[in-house]
């Protein structure tokens, strides 16, 4: 797997426990890290790069329980923003993941995971498959 992709987010977690999911998202577009300090930060902020990345591109749009959009619309670009860095520049102090989301499908999340310091990568089919297999290599 190629790691600069535009479409392949780096997961640092700095901090875990029962109730902290603690670190860093790295996008190839953005010039710094994006913290997050639960696992709803780490969704939110991951759902928000994808939609600043545009890729890959959702199949579904959001429903909310009011009129306010629950993603801000993206502006329509002809081409893909280009890195800014390497994703094997950082890691995290307890553990660093490539994640390369191939599809938003079925409201949720399809593609690869790497856990970096075992080199192990499995596929997965959903956002929460994705956080039990991350959360398996934290045990």
């Amino acid at each position: 797997m190629r790691t600069n992709e535009v479409g392949t987010l780096g997961i640092c977690l700095d901090a875990h426990d029962t109730d902290t999911f603690e670190g860093r998202i790295y996008v190839s577009i953005c010039k710094e890290p994006i913290p997050f300090k639960s696992v709803h930060g780490l969704i939110t902020e991951m759902n928000k790069a994808l939609e600043t990345v545009g890729v890959p591109h959702p199949f579904f749009e959001y429903r909310t329980f009011t009129d306010k959009p629950a993603v801000a619309p993206k502006e329509k670009k002809d081409e893909l923003p280009r890195p800014h860095y390497d994703h094997g520049h950082y890691s995290g102090e307890i553990a660093t993941f490539l994640v390369n989301i191939l599809y938003r499908q079925n409201a949720s999340w399809q593609g690869t995971v790497t856990w970096v310091e075992d080199d192990k990568t499995m596929n997965f089919r959903s956002a929460l498959e994705l956080f039990v297999l991350m959360e398996s290599a934290l045990q």
